[in-house]
């Protein structure tokens, strides 16, 4: 089967609301894969005998995983390479030049698309910057975050992406910094010349975790006007809070009335960052994802999904909510 080109998929099927996947590098942990490492999910990737032709019991579970959300609903899906910056690869395992770096994406996407099949949209994850130094969610680049080179971080893996079929959409997720954000938003189809969408990484209350607001960011974005690459498909948060998630979206929707968003957030729990261990949601600040998908779809949301701790079960309750509001099967 052809998958009709994802731009055109959305614009022309302007009711359909996709279901993305879920929190791929949790659940991994939840099965038995340690991902505590500075490359996470792609840690079983690195290792021979994932590839070798005996059998493996890490290249089972990420099958397994994939396959479980898309029973769940899942209809785009994302590669796991949130923390496989050429940066990050090259300093942390054995893959230290750009030739073996750019065969190992290659591999990973080509085992996602056919884990996935042919039907289903893939997703080229890209983690920002600030991930080779946990940073994402604190947004804090430095003294002179304008003159950090980003291009040059990303270049190796967006290369690898742009040129690989497999991918329908490349994803620049967990956005914190606005110096990074407008350095994606001011390359052009020479760089990026596949639909790609932009995940901010923002606070409880509602900013991008450097203090930038919706407002700020809705201006830079209209004031690039015909400048802004026509492969922007989408913007929207990841990796936030679920029960502030709905407010947030509702921020970036009357600031940009007109842009596709995206949404996944995390599935309600809170990490401790000193016991570096995930808390159950209180009451005052629990949301089912009934209620928020409700939300997100009156605030513009075309794809929905979750990020981490979110299970097969979660993108379960979320289809079924999609399908409940939106009224499309």
């Amino acid at each position: 089967m052809t998958r009709q080109p994802i731009k055109d998929y959305l614009s022309e099927n302007p009711k359909k609301i996709l279901i993305l996947d879920g929190g791929q590098g949790t659940e991994l942990e939840n099965r038995g894969i340690n991902v505590a490492n500075p490359v996470w999910s792609t840690i079983p990737f690195v290792n021979d005998s994932f590839w070798s032709g005996q059998s493996s019991k890490d290249r089972e579970i990420v099958k397994q995983m994939f396959n479980d959300f898309l029973e769940a609903g899942a209809e785009i899906l994302m590669t796991t390479t949130y923390q496989t910056s050429f940066k990050s690869v090259s300093e942390n395992t054995n893959i230290k030049t750009l030739k073996e770096y750019d065969e190992l994406l290659t591999r990973i996407v080509n085992f996602s698309r056919d884990c996935i099949g042919e039907n289903k949209y893939l997703i080229g994850c890209i983690g920002p910057w600030g991930a080779h130094i946990c940073s994402e969610f604190t947004g804090n680049y430095g003294e002179h975050p304008e003159l950090i080179d980003y291009y040059e971080y990303f270049k190796p893996q967006l290369v690898n992406f742009v040129q690989n079929d497999d991918l329908d959409i490349i994803g620049f997720e967990t956005i914190p910094n606005v110096y990074e954000l407008k350095t994606i938003l001011s390359w052009g189809t020479d760089i990026l010349p596949k639909p790609f969408y932009i995940g901010l990484s923002v606070h409880e209350n509602g900013v991008l975790r450097d203090g930038t607001t919706m407002s700020q960011v809705a201006d830079i974005i209209n004031s690039l006007s015909d400048k802004l690459n026509p492969n922007l498909v989408l913007l929207g948060i990841n990796c936030v809070s679920l029960a502030h998630s709905p407010d947030i979206l509702d921020s970036i929707h009357s600031n940009l009335p007109d842009l596709p968003l995206i949404v996944y957030p995390n599935s309600g729990e809170v990490y401790d960052t000193v016991k570096k261990i995930w808390l159950p949601p209180n009451d005052e600040t629990y949301m089912s994802w009934d209620e928020v998908v409700e939300r997100y779809l009156k605030a513009g949301a075309r794809i929905i999904g979750g990020c981490c701790r979110t299970t097969p079960n979660d993108i379960k309750q979320i289809s079924d909510a999609v399908h409940k509001y939106s009224n499309t099967k």
